[in-house]
């Protein structure tokens, strides 16, 4: 990969990334994107306008899925009138990869870092679209790291 930056998440816009595939190994989280937005502050990015990248890897270095869900929905008739809830559920540890997968090819909603410089952890979290249900995916890691090939414009 051309360019690399390390613990420059909030330098990039995953909101509406499309998900090329997730998957863990060797200890990380590794998650491939497509139409991810460059800031103009990155360190990378010589320009001065926010930019976009397809084939990016973003790796959660020592990264622990500490929680894994798909968030339910309240249903409502055509007349707004309450129908019936469908619960949150926890993925299981064994159907991490099985969800993953069905996950590929889907839109990245919002994705969000929480650093605590003391601990020395970072909690990230990624809310991603799949039909009228959701996923968020939490994950806990020491640092992340992006990696890309080239600098597209944002159109």
């Amino acid at each position: 990969m051309n360019f690399r930056t390390v613990d420059e998440f909030e330098k990039f816009n995953f909101d509406e990334a499309h998900i090329s595939g997730i998957e863990i190994k060797s200890g990380h989280v590794f998650l491939y994107l497509d139409n991810v937005m460059i800031a103009a502050d990155n360190s990378c990015n010589r320009d001065i306008r926010e930019m976009r990248t397809n084939d990016l890897v973003l790796k959660l270095q020592n990264g622990v899925v500490t929680s894994f869900v798909k968030e339910g929905v309240k249903v409502y008739n055509a007349d707004g009138v309450f129908q019936r809830e469908i619960p949150d559920e926890i993925i299981p540890v064994d159907k991490y990869q099985e969800t993953f997968d069905l996950l590929a090819d889907k839109y990245m909603l919002e994705a969000t870092v929480k650093r605590d410089e003391i601990a020395g952890e970072n909690v990230y979290e990624f809310e991603i679209e799949y039909e009228e249900f959701s996923y968020l995916l939490v994950v806990k890691a020491n640092h992340d790291t992006q990696e890309w090939d080239r600098f597209m414009n944002k159109e």
